[in-house]
């Protein structure tokens, strides 16, 4: 990636598998948005995704995380998860035990998540590519690895929380009459 005017990174470099990620992520954090009913073993794709990128990406610019960028990511993914958590326990959801989904509303977090970690995974392999005088510096990995760590554990905590909430429910009703 080339450095153009004012320091901003010259677009002419990225590979197009990046924009049909950004695209795919896009219309996924879009389809959140809205109510809609999915299968309980679908609360399991983005945090594997958010996971696998996260992953991928901090292994593509720090190739040895030291002991401290493990124990910031685990911090991370501890508050994320926090955050995730407390964000959907509010949310009135309809669980159908027998066709194994839930009803969901809709709600921008997912959609924020997936664009803020976009916007700070371009822009760390940006500041790389272009020999950032910043990213040079030790506190980067560190920092690097809690805030991947905090935007998977958002997705982590968020469909945990929803996943407890299916479990919870008892598969037949119980009889009040008794």
């Amino acid at each position: 990636m080339q450095s153009c005017r004012y320091g901003v990174p010259a677009m002419s470099h990225i590979p197009a598998y990046v924009y049909c990620l950004f695209l795919l992520l896009f219309w996924m954090g879009i389809s959140r948005c809205l109510p809609r009913t999915i299968r309980v073993e679908r609360l399991a794709i983005m945090p594997a995704l958010m996971a696998i990128l996260g992953c991928r990406g901090f292994e593509g610019l720090f190739s040895q995380p030291t002991m401290f960028d493990l124990l910031a990511a685990a911090l991370g993914l501890c508050a994320g998860m926090g955050i995730g958590w407390h964000h959907v326990r509010t949310w009135n959801i309809g669980v159908d035990r027998e066709r194994a989904s839930l009803s969901l509303p809709g709600d921008v977090m997912m959609l924020v998540i997936i664009l803020a970690t976009f916007a700070f995974e371009f822009l760390l392999h940006a500041a790389a590519e272009t020999h950032a005088i910043w990213f040079s510096a030790p506190a980067v990995p560190l920092v690097a690895a809690a805030i991947w760590a905090g935007f998977i554990g958002m997705s982590v905590g968020r469909n945990l929380h929803l996943f407890s909430r299916y479990i919870n429910v008892p598969v037949e009703p119980v009889d009040q009459a008794g």
